[in-house]
Order: structure tokens, then sequence, then C-alpha cells
């Protein structure tokens, strides 16, 4: 298993600009973050993972100039209520930063598999059955059913948009979170729901790639558009020379 939050590849290819920049090394954090931690992993190796984003994610952070953003790796706070924290403040800053630039261009979509719809909609019936059997006050079950309505009446777009499901992912992660009998595997189910979408999002990328035209090749020397010769001094002299040669 690739222990790395994100390779050297991902990094030479993260764009110049320094929002952009952020965006996209958080995307490539989070989803590896997601690849790496599943059901056979262990609680102190998905700790461990989420550590390593959390560091990398507000070392960028602060390089980049993103308020809001930091993370204490020695400070004493329970662990999930850290976690849970820093996903809300990187979520509402990666929002922040992607409607300002709503007007340009940004692969902040995907088009899910009909298998992936499929599986996602499996993992929200199965948090919708750990929510109704929990030891949560009936308010709360509420609000979570509604996260999940929500999850799901995006699920059922055209394109799911990572924004607004990251969104709602992050606040069912943190409501989840409180509740302890099914911490656990509410987290296993996110972890899954998200790892399917960055699955789907790497194959649409691939695809795009091996679909682009080549690039276009420059044209023959002898296709080139002759270039007008400019005068010099030496080719001035020599014209002149020439024109003494010619006789009267």
């Amino acid at each position: 298993m690739n222990h790395e939050i994100i390779s050297e590849e991902e990094f030479s290819n993260l764009p110049a600009d320094d929002e952009r920049c952020f965006v996209e090394f958080e995307s490539i954090c989070r989803r590896n973050m997601t690849r790496m931690i599943d059901e056979n992993s262990s609680n102190d190796f998905d700790q461990a993972v989420r550590q390593q984003y959390m560091t990398a994610v507000s070392s960028v952070a602060q390089e980049c100039n993103i308020p809001n953003i930091s993370y204490d790796p020695q400070s004493e706070d329970n662990f999930w209520h850290q976690f849970n924290l820093f996903s809300l403040a990187v979520q509402g800053e990666v929002a922040r930063i992607r409607i300002r630039q709503r007007g340009e261009r940004h692969p902040y979509s995907v088009l899910l598999t009909s298998s992936t719809r499929t599986k996602i909609e499996h993992y929200i019936s199965r948090i919708r059955d750990m929510v109704d059997r929990s030891e949560m006050d009936l308010d709360r079950k509420k609000r979570l059913n509604e996260k999940l309505d929500l999850l799901a009446k995006e699920l059922s777009g055209q394109r799911l948009s990572f924004a607004k499901t990251m969104a709602v992912l992050v606040t069912i992660t943190a409501t989840l979170g409180a509740a302890t009998t099914i911490a656990a595997d509410g987290q296993s189910a996110i972890a899954h729901i998200m790892q399917l979408i960055g699955q789907d999002k790497e194959s649409e990328e691939a695809a795009a790639k091996r679909l682009a035209p080549p690039p276009k090749a420059l044209p023959s020397p002898k296709e080139r558009p002759a270039q007008k010769e400019r005068s010099t001094p030496a080719r001035a002299a020599q014209a002149f020379d020439l024109d003494d040669d010619i006789p009267f």
C-alpha cells in the first residue's frame, strides 16, 4: 500500500496560482487519504493518515496564504473533534475560493457511473439505519436525515458537485462523530463514499487525457512562409559591387 498522502508527480502538476494550488492540493490529499483508509486498516493507521493529511494541508495553506486553517499536533483535544473542526474549516475555505472563481472553468464536478451511484445509495441507506438505531435525540436524527436527503438529491443530478457534496459529507461526519455507538461505522461509510467519488473523478480525467487531440506539429521548413531578408550594410555593399560589374 502506498502511504504517501501526495506523490511527487502530483506535486509537480499543481497550478501556479496560490488559491488554485491549495484547492487542488487539498483535493488530492483528501482523495488519497480516503483511498488509504478502509475497513481492513487499523484505527491507529487511520488516525496517522488523517494526521498526515491535516499536517500537509495546514502547511500548504500557510504557504499559499489561505486563512483560518491550522493544525496543532501537540493539542490535547479529542482527535475526532480536531479532525472534524479542521475538515469544516478546510471545506469552508475551499468553497469560498471556488465561489470567487465560479466564472472560470474548473474541474470541480464529476459524472458518476451508474455502479458508483448505486453503491453510494447503499451507503446512504446504511447511514440512515445507523442513525435510526442510535442513541441520538430525535432533533439530531432529523437534521442528519435532512443532510442525507441533500446528499441523495446531489447524487441524482447529471454531474456531482464536489463543493456541495463535501460540505454535506463533512457536516454528516461531524454529527456522526458525536454519536459514540455509530461513530466508527458512520465514518467508514463516509470514507467509502469519498473513495468512490474520487475513483470516478480519476477515471474521468484519465479518459479526458486519452481523448485530447495531439499537439499540433510545426510546419516543415518547405511549408513555412519565406521570411523577407533584412537589409544589412554588408548586403548593401555586396549589391553595390554587383552594380559596378554591370556594363553600360
